[in-house]
């Protein structure tokens, strides 16, 4: 598991490296939106609860060896495909917001959310879409069949203990295969996200030439999502520290480069709920990323960073700001429990976020 952020020169080379990717222009072919933000949250708040409670039964039934029913995951897909279509924000951003309760439940919902929206980019059709939302959703099943005094231990595990881990994918892709009406799809992402570009990793399913891009892609979303997750045995990464590591693995052709490329442009390299710095030495909060430029997002101002006191909240579109030399430039990425803040308490809609 690879759970050490990088060092300060490896970050500036690589934030260096991030920003050159959004010369591309494959951030304006990301589908558009048909309902305001705001009138989709609510809607999308609901859809991700329901998802997380169907989740947890069906990791139950699985747990105490009960026949699984996909027909639940299915449809909860199929009210996700839905809201994407609506706004693909919403979802995103209440997936991108990290709790520290239920992060199994969590973590499979937020790789299904994740994976519908970037094949929902890439052309898949309604049927591909949904068939991707099970297979994230379901991905880590396997880990019911693992012992709790492993998988929630505090320490760092042993080698036989990550052993052990690692059996997850193949008791989960052996468990989907025996379910009926799993799609095929889906048994690629349950028995391949822990499979790099370069075969290392472990993997369990087939490789097959016609899914090799769903292969790569749940490696990249399993991976960030994971990083940003708080565990036992450490802090969640920050959101712009986890990008830049997986950026660093597709140049050393670990993952696939277009698709972490694909990745970073649906999420920014500063998403929502991250705190930044800025060139004036103000911290704010992401509250709102900027798809057309994804350097210069709407921030909540919130911390004097000279002082290290907090200031009366302000937003401020750095967009609006960018040729002003006002020093409203994100500048660096900070890891919200530096400074004791947590970043959902000043997002808008934040009682949504749990």
């Amino acid at each position: 598991m690879e759970t050490t952020e990088i060092d300060v020169t490896a970050q500036q080379l690589l934030e260096a490296q991030l920003k050159e990717l959004l010369d591309e222009p494959e951030s304006k072919s990301l589908p558009g939106h048909s309902v305001l933000l705001a009138a989709e949250m609510g809607t999308a708040a609901e859809i991700k609860n329901q998802a997380k409670k169907l989740v947890a039964n069906v990791l139950e039934d699985a747990r105490l060896g009960r026949q699984v029913s996909i027909r639940p995951i299915q449809a909860v897909s199929t009210q996700m495909m839905e809201s994407l279509l609506k706004n693909d924000d919403a979802l995103l951003n209440l997936s991108l917001i990290k709790c520290r309760d239920d992060y199994l439940f969590q973590h499979s919902v937020n790789v299904g959310v994740f994976i519908m929206a970037v094949t929902r980019s890439l052309g898949f059709d309604d049927a591909g879409v949904i068939a991707a939302g099970v297979g994230g959703m379901m991905h880590d099943i396997g880990m019911v069949r693992i012992p709790e005094s492993i998988y929630h231990k505090p320490g760092k595990l042993t080698d036989a203990e990550l052993r052990q881990i690692q059996k997850h994918v193949e008791l989960g892709y052996r468990l989907l295969v025996r379910t009926p009406g799993v799609p095929e799809i889906a048994l690629v992402i349950a028995g391949t996200h822990h499979g790099r570009q370069d075969g290392s990793g472990y993997a369990v399913a087939p490789v097959m030439d016609k899914h090799v891009e769903l292969q790569h892609l749940s490696a990249i979303i399993d991976m960030y999502d994971a990083m940003t997750s708080p565990r036992p045995y450490r802090r969640a990464w920050s959101a712009t520290n986890a990008l830049r590591k997986i950026h660093e693995m597709s140049i050393k052709q670990r993952l696939n480069a277009k698709l972490v490329h694909t990745f970073i442009h649906h999420i920014g390299i500063y998403p929502l709920g991250s705190l930044v710095r800025l060139e004036n030495q103000l911290l704010g909060v992401v509250i709102q990323t900027n798809r057309a430029n994804l350097l210069y997002p709407t921030v909540r101002l919130i911390i004097d960073g000279h002082t290290g006191k907090k200031i009366d909240p302000r937003d401020i579109d750095l967009m609006a700001w960018k040729d002003k030399q006002q020093g409203y430039t994100v500048v660096a990425s900070e890891h919200p429990e530096d400074w004791g803040i947590d970043p959902k308490t000043f997002l808008p809609n934040s009682n949504l976020y749990s």
